[in-house]
């Protein structure tokens, strides 16, 4: 009984970690937040936002097999530094803010730490992925009114550690870090402090 039980458990682990020997790509992909409307007097401003990733590389995490070893990288079909741009970007222009490396503000984003890691459990795993990214921002001249530290994480339920499902965490950590930034009045009033000063 024990035997068959060994091999029963031999056979689900490879199945539950979804080829974990292979390598995987995954795209990332960025919602704007609904139900946002243009601010009074964005139009006005233009922000060039620039993005640092310290991790340097596209790597968002490994799969793991059924025992909870590291396997195959995951990586993100785009630069991490892109990702987060384009993110920043769309809820910029949402707002009515404009974009380009011509604008008189800077928002200068770092970002930290980005990856997932799986939690495959007996019944049910998890796929938790956790952004750290400091962001300031700045007048042309180098003066700083604004900087933060975000931390967010995004969470899915996950029985294969696939780059699919690391990519629904990342998308959702990514969503609610900048989700935590546009939420801070002091970081749009500072966009538009920083606007008047370059103007």
């Amino acid at each position: 009984m024990l035997r068959k039980s060994l091999v029963a458990t031999l056979i689900i682990v490879p199945a539950l970690s979804g080829c974990a020997i292979t390598t995987a790509t995954t795209p990332l992909t960025y919602q704007s937040q609904k139900g946002v409307a243009a601010l009074p007097g964005a139009k006005n401003v233009v922000v060039n936002v620039v993005v640092k990733n310290d991790k340097k590389h596209k790597r968002i995490g490994s799969k793991e097999n059924g025992l909870g070893m590291s396997m195959a990288s995951i990586y993100a079909k785009e630069p991490i530094s892109k990702t987060v741009q384009d993110a920043i970007q769309k809820e910029l222009v949402v707002r009515g803010f404009g974009t380009g490396t011509s604008g008189p503000v800077i928002l200068n984003a770092t970002v930290k730490e980005f990856h997932n890691t799986f939690h495959l459990g007996v019944f049910e795993g998890e796929a938790v992925a956790r952004l750290n990214m400091a962001v300031a921002v700045m007048t042309k001249g180098g003066k700083e009114i604004f900087s933060k530290d975000i931390m967010a994480t995004g969470k899915t339920g996950s029985m294969i550690s696939s780059g699919e499902n690391a990519g629904i965490a990342m998308d959702r950590a990514l969503s609610a870090g900048i989700k935590s930034l546009f939420d801070d009045p002091a970081f749009i009033q500072a966009l538009f402090t920083a606007g008047k000063a370059g103007a």
